[in-house]
């Protein structure tokens, strides 16, 4: 079992002048601590216009920042939104990002869940998947070609050109996608891609998917397949606290988990989950259930250390290789997040280590 660290840098309001900046900051001090303890990856979302949920409207700039402030954890864009980019630049970002950091780059790819952001930037939601598949097959070749060929398709007609700079890992750094839906997962299998999945589900509700991937993954043939090197790997992200007292860990967990899900009054939440249905429908899943039952269920990991690995045993029992913390949710200050991840190196990493 892997371990990473993920965030949107969540600003609740009320906010005071100061409060963008020091959240910025506060992601980088994070970061830091989550490479000394012992994370192997570092995954941050891009996110337009979504006041307090996420202002990370620029990821490959934080990433770039924590680059040079860290040795060892990989960084992910969690995810790039494809259709609304010009390929070109995706794998400028990517390839730039990989130099970088020596090679820690991991390529998260995503096509947008709301019709807000996409909207908002000038494209059309219904064509995301396939402007999506066009603009990857595109930056796949270029990432991968000294001299990239281009490329015409129904959304796209790129000249050959030379894409600098060259990424460290060739043909390409791992490729991952979000699983927002169960049934995303067996097709990111046929295409080779790693699979970041999300807790909102309990590990025996997520079971099914991740067995269909690794049988989609191992079978993947050339009709299918996408990704030039497959990445058979998965992860989860949850909701996350862990705290020395085993209550408090838990209770603030679930009220992050609550807060992200829902239960708040940023004004722009009744849009933020409109592809999956409204987040009525995801936020009664998680509201019906009290906070014991949160956590029993591993759909919000929190508690002490015991507690959260026991969680974290569950969800390796599905078969999922990395953990993906979201500790900066909510209204969980920077101190708790700090001594949540020092917990975690000290104390959920090493009983996983093997």
């Amino acid at each position: 079992m892997k371990f990473g660290l993920m965030t949107q840098i969540q600003m609740p309001r009320p906010w005071t002048e100061t409060t963008e900046r020091e959240g910025f900051w506060n992601c980088l001090t994070q970061a830091e601590a989550a490479d000394a303890a012992g994370f192997h990856h570092f995954w941050i979302t891009e996110q337009h216009f979504f006041i307090e949920i996420g202002h990370c409207s620029q990821p490959e700039m934080v990433l770039a920042a924590i680059s040079q402030r860290t040795k060892h954890m990989r960084l992910g864009f969690g995810v790039i939104l494809m259709p609304v980019h010009n390929p070109f630049f995706i794998a400028e970002k990517v390839a730039t990002l990989d130099v970088l950091s020596n090679g820690r780059c991991d390529f998260g790819a995503g096509r947008g869940t709301s019709p807000y952001v996409v909207t908002g930037l000038g494209h059309d939601p219904a064509l995301g998947r396939d402007v999506g598949r066009e603009s990857m097959e595109a930056v796949l070749r270029m990432l991968e070609n000294d001299l990239f060929p281009g490329f015409k398709g129904a959304h796209f007609d790129l000249p050959p050109r030379h894409v600098v700079p060259r990424p460290i890992q060739r043909p390409h750094p791992p490729i991952w996608v979000a699983a927002s839906t169960l049934e995303s997962w067996h097709h990111a299998g046929r295409q080779g891609f790693g699979v970041i999945g999300v807790t909102r589900n309990t590990p025996e509700e997520t079971a099914p998917s991740i067995a269909a991937y690794r049988e989609a993954i191992r079978h993947a043939d050339a009709s299918s397949l996408v990704a030039r090197v497959p990445n058979p790997q998965t992860g989860v992200f949850a909701i996350s606290c862990v705290h020395d007292d085993d209550r408090t860990g838990r209770d603030l967990a679930c009220a992050a988990a609550r807060w992200y899900y829902g239960d708040n009054d940023a004004e722009l939440n009744r849009v933020r989950f409109a592809t999956d249905g409204g987040v009525g429908r995801i936020s009664d899943k998680i509201s019906k259930r009290s906070n014991d039952e949160l956590i029993a269920d591993a759909m919000a990991i929190g508690g002490n250390a015991d507690t959260v690995c026991r969680q974290v045993e569950a969800w390796a029992k599905v078969g999922v290789d990395q953990m993906i913390f979201f500790l900066q949710a909510g209204h969980t200050s920077h101190a708790q997040v700090m001594r949540a991840i020092e917990l975690i190196g000290t104390k959920v990493i090493p009983r996983f280590a093997d």
